[in-house]
């Protein structure tokens, strides 16, 4: 059985593996900017976000809303991981790197479904793991979506180096000193 290469794989493969991964890329950075508005990716914003404020007479996530939102993220955040680590597992980078992206990967996205949790109900201390799962989503990100492409689109060709006989063509040879004197 063959083994899988991007490089050799049909220009219309190619086009549907790079724009989903372009747009997972893109989606994860919305939800990222979405972060950013409602928290200012800082801890207290967080904190502010999930446990209210009294003196801005903002209230707590309620119950209901947490599951809400856990709900609808409980099944796209494991399928975007997943495609994600496929994409990647299609590459011909060493295995031990595999293994290292995938678990980044899903811990990432682990962390992303639970720590809301750990904050809302958890210490105030456990805000602190965002900035450990936005470091593991934007580098297992980065990596399941660069590599493919790398290998899809700017991948050198192997460079044949077995030395076989040429054909000879008379048309293709240059002219020899001698016919140019004889000329």
């Amino acid at each position: 059985m063959p083994t899988f290469s991007y490089r050799t794989t049909p220009l219309s493969f190619k086009l549907a593996a790079t724009a989903f991964l372009l747009l997972a890329a893109a989606g994860l950075g919305v939800a990222a900017l979405q972060i950013y508005a409602r928290t200012g990716m800082t801890p207290s914003g967080t904190l502010l976000h999930y446990l209210g404020d009294e003196a801005t007479l903002q209230y707590p996530m309620s119950f209901p809303r947490m599951v809400e939102i856990a709900h609808a993220h409980a099944f796209t955040i494991p399928m975007v991981s997943m495609v994600l680590a496929f994409a990647f597992l299609g590459t011909s980078v060493r295995e031990s790197l595999k293994r290292l992206v995938v678990i980044t990967l899903f811990s990432g996205m682990t962390l992303e479904l639970s720590v809301p949790w750990l904050i809302r109900y958890g210490p105030a201390w456990t805000v602190h793991l965002t900035l450990l799962t936005g470091a593991l989503i934007v580098s297992g990100l980065f990596t399941a979506v660069a590599v493919p492409l790398y290998e899809m689109w700017w991948e050198p060709r192997a460079v044949d180096t077995v030395a076989r006989p040429q054909e000879w063509r008379p048309e293709k040879w240059p002219p020899s000193r001698d016919r140019r004197r004889a000329g």
